[in-house]
């Protein structure tokens, strides 16, 4: 078994896998340029992210996204759909508010009258995208938050690297999120 492992997103990775590989620096290379993208289109903590340009970009604008960036949005949004708001991937301002985002940590719970402003900002059914032209509208007050979801689409990107590189027996992990297919050596299930 082959073990590899890093930091990305603000988190820590690992890939346990079996194969003959003789080259686990191949494959450590692949999986981190699939997290390098991940993060520099998705990461709301780096200012310069595709993700972060489109939250400080002026209202009105429409923003052509990168193909993954824009198929993750998209997913979240059908995702908010799907669970009548229950997931809502405009949280964006009120994580911050309450200290959890990019903006910092606070001492305090906010305010109520500093909570209901920023409820104001949210609802995913106010994100308008065209699909045909991979492209979102930034109403001025829209501010995305993929933490959530991001991760999970980079493991799905790394098993598929994993997989074209003819490794069928792998466990992935990226701040938590988990991604397994076959098995341990031995054939006993991943734990």
């Amino acid at each position: 078994m082959q073990s590899i492992d890093g930091e990305s997103m603000g988190s820590t990775w690992a890939v346990r896998y079996v194969g003959a590989d003789d080259s686990p620096e191949k494959i450590r290379d692949g999986v981190e340029a699939r997290l390098l993208l991940v993060d520099q289109q998705m990461s709301t903590w780096k200012a310069d992210s595709d993700l972060s340009r489109f939250n400080a970009a002026p209202a009105g604008s429409w923003n052509v996204l990168p193909p993954e960036l824009f198929k993750v949005i998209e997913s979240a949004l059908e995702l908010a759909e799907d669970t009548g708001g229950a997931y809502d991937p405009t949280v964006g301002p009120l994580v911050d508010l309450w200290g959890f985002g990019a903006a910092g940590s606070r001492r305090e719970p906010p305010d109520p009258a500093s909570i209901e402003a920023m409820r104001e900002r949210t609802g995913w059914q106010r994100v308008r995208f065209d699909a045909s032209q991979r492209r979102i509208l930034q109403s001025g007050a829209t501010h995305l938050d993929l933490s959530s979801i991001a991760p999970g689409y980079a493991l799905d990107l790394i098993g598929e690297y994993l997989e074209a590189q003819g490794i069928g027996d792998y466990l992935v992990e990226v701040g938590g999120e988990l991604r397994g297919r076959g098995s341990r050596p031995g054939g006993s299930a991943w734990h």
